[in-house]
């Protein structure tokens, strides 16, 4: 009811530009000769802080219409603080932070809170525990980094356009990850391993990246993880990226979200290999979670742990061409990534790394020439195979044949 009071004064009264100027004894934003005219910003005032930091220590400041935190091409912060009393300000309209600003909102021995109808960002936003931020309407970042840490923001709509969005904890509200242009949006999940969770619909489009990381703590071999109470729409990069730590056992496999539906798929996943093996994406239309199995077993193309003839298509696929292999196989999640099948670790897939493929279908018990077989109808599939191609898997056939004549020393 206050702020709408507060709003309806912005159409009687004209808004007023309250210059902080930083000449008081302190920092402290009821110091009025921090303001411009010596004056602390009231209900008709826009507050501008520039060249300078304005703090809100354990007290509740006048309202004020709206709030500027830096400009473009000129610093300002505004730092809140919640000591034995909280630290709060009421804002009717929008507080807007310049790709020069700094905003930090945090808790201590009480909370602090910042009221407002919109926070439109460009710089540089700080949500610490027990920092509660509150708007009517919306939460937009147009770039720059928001780090939320396990603090509150209650907020109909998160509209992530640019820059990173790195978040711990809990966010109530509809989140949207790129704008769907060329700038580019992150959302991650913590300087380390965490969790976040999100009530309400999450949206990644095509611009945006989802970063997930891996690592070894006390509890094990970890991930961060996502969860969305309700429908998650994926889009844009996958960027599995590996922190220091233990490499992942063979068949090791981790959740990386979960929401009550899932729409899409990826466009894109990078960070696929690590150590010396590959993520293995394990998600699909009708999943509502995502895992990632890990494995490092060379021609082990389906990740169910073993080099065998239900590896041989998808490897010759791997061989044929990486690019289709990873657009056509490996998006679609439950196959290790392309450079898999490379098992003369030479950097390329090449046919040379056929007969060590066999040799592993041949080691497991399976069959090497049914695996040959399913190579062939793979790699001829292509119109017009050359002589040297049809001319090789015939050799390697009758290698095959050769080396199942040959009798077996007693």
């Amino acid at each position: 009811m206050a702020l709408a009071i507060l709003a309806a004064a912005y159409s009687v009264h004209r808004a007023e530009a309250i210059v902080w100027d930083g000449g008081g004894v302190n920092s402290e934003w009821i110091e009025p000769a921090n303001w411009q005219g010596n004056n602390v910003p009231g209900v008709d005032d826009v507050a501008t802080i520039i060249n300078g930091t304005a703090t809100i220590t354990g007290v509740t400041v006048p309202p004020v219409l709206a709030v500027e935190v830096g400009l473009p091409g000129v610093p300002g912060s505004l730092s809140m603080q919640g000591l034995t009393s909280p630290a709060i300000l009421q804002v009717a309209t929008d507080v807007t932070v310049a790709s020069g600003g700094d905003l930090r909102v945090s808790g201590g021995q009480a909370p602090s809170q910042l009221s407002a109808s919109r926070v439109l960002t460009s710089g540089n936003v700080t949500l610490n525990p027990l920092g509660l931020v509150q708007l009517t309407d919306e939460f937009v970042q147009h770039n720059g980094v928001v780090t939320f840490d396990n603090s509150a923001l209650i907020v109909p709509q998160v509209a992530v356009n640019g820059g990173l969005f790195d978040a711990v904890g809990a966010v109530g509200a509809n989140v949207t990850i790129g704008d769907g242009g060329a700038l580019g949006a992150t959302l991650g999940i913590g300087s380390g391993i965490g969790e976040l969770s999100i009530d309400g619909n999450l949206r990644l489009r095509t611009d945006a990246s989802l970063a997930i990381q891996f690592a070894s703590t006390t509890r094990g071999n970890v991930t961060d993880n996502l969860q969305v109470s309700g429908a998650l729409t994926l889009g844009g990069t996958l960027d599995l990226s590996a922190l220091a730590g233990a490499t992942p056992d063979e068949g090791e496999v981790f959740e990386i979200y979960s929401a009550s539906k899932v729409f899409g798929t990826f466009d894109n996943i990078v960070g696929s290999s690590i150590g010396e093996g590959s993520w293995i994406p394990q998600f699909g239309d009708f999943l509502s979670n995502g895992m990632l199995a890990y494995s490092q077993l060379r021609g082990n193309m389906n990740g169910d742990g073993v080099v065998d003839e239900k590896d041989a298509e998808l490897f010759a696929y791997a061989i044929r061409d990486e690019d289709s292999y990873f657009f056509d196989y490996y998006l679609n999640g439950f196959v290790a990534d392309a450079f898999m099948a490379d098992m003369d670790l030479d950097g390329a897939n090449t046919f040379a790394d056929i007969p060590l493929f066999l040799q592993a279908v041949e080691a497991s018990g399976s069959s090497s020439a049914a695996a040959l077989s399913a190579i062939t109808r793979v790699l001829t599939a292509v119109p017009e195979p050359s002589a040297w191609v049809l001319g090789s898997l015939t050799a390697l056939a009758v290698v095959i044949v050769k080396a199942k004549r040959i009798p077996r020393c007693p």
